[in-house]
């Protein structure tokens, strides 16, 4: 978590924190606090499965279990965060797994949520109403094949796949999510970060986005 909060501020790339309420440390607050580029957000309440095994992929946000309970959880999340983080927490809500019910996008906006983020191009840009949807597109780990690094050339390729897609308008115009996972990262994905945080933070057409650009 340290090296990608450095390589953040060095860069000045928005780095969004995904932190599960249930799980968060205390000590995980005032490390991301002082990272002035650090953007901590929600990540559901405690990245648990509760989907019957005869459903594919794991849910923690899927209407297998009473609405009303998944709601308490993360309200309770919205507490956990605010604690941690203070005012630099934001009304941001990740689901674990990239999964959510598409009925429980509608409650989100009364506990406080402002934008939703899962994981490829969104379906639109407003899912519920006061409810904006901003998602990530390349992530630089292979999950089906070990949980290793999909290497900096295929990682570089799927970022210009996504640019081409919004030229072309072939998907909806939104900025282009890097998905990282600092608890697994190998040394080349650690190298590959630097390298693309540093092409971007140095190309004359192209910037990271910070908290405000979503927020404001």
């Amino acid at each position: 978590m340290l090296r990608m909060l450095e390589l953040s501020a060095r860069h000045g790339a928005g780095c969004f924190i995904a932190a599960v309420p249930a799980r968060a440390v205390d000590a995980l607050g005032p490390a991301i606090v002082d990272c002035p580029t650090a953007v901590p957000f929600q990540h559901g309440w405690a990245h648990e499965d509760h989907s019957p095994a005869a459903v594919k992929g794991k849910w923690e946000l899927g209407l297998h279990r009473p609405k009303a309970a998944i709601l308490d959880e993360l309200r309770r999340g919205r507490a956990r965060m605010a604690e941690l983080f203070g005012a630099r927490d934001r009304p941001m809500l990740g689901p674990p797994w990239n999964r959510i019910a598409p009925e429980l996008c509608a409650d989100l906006p009364a506990l406080g949520f402002e934008v939703l983020s899962t994981f490829a191009p969104r379906p639109c840009a407003t899912p519920a109403p006061g409810l904006r949807q901003v998602n990530g597109h390349v992530d630089i780990i292979s999950w089906k094949r070990g949980r290793s690094f999909i290497g900096a050339e295929k990682t570089a390729n799927r970022l210009a796949d996504h640019l081409a897609q919004r030229r072309r308008g072939e998907v909806e115009d939104e900025p282009t999510g890097l998905l990282t996972h600092v608890w697994i990262n190998d040394e080349p994905a650690w190298e590959a970060i630097d390298a693309v945080l540093g092409l971007v933070a140095a190309h004359p057409a192209a910037r990271w986005l910070d908290d405000r650009s979503f927020f404001q």
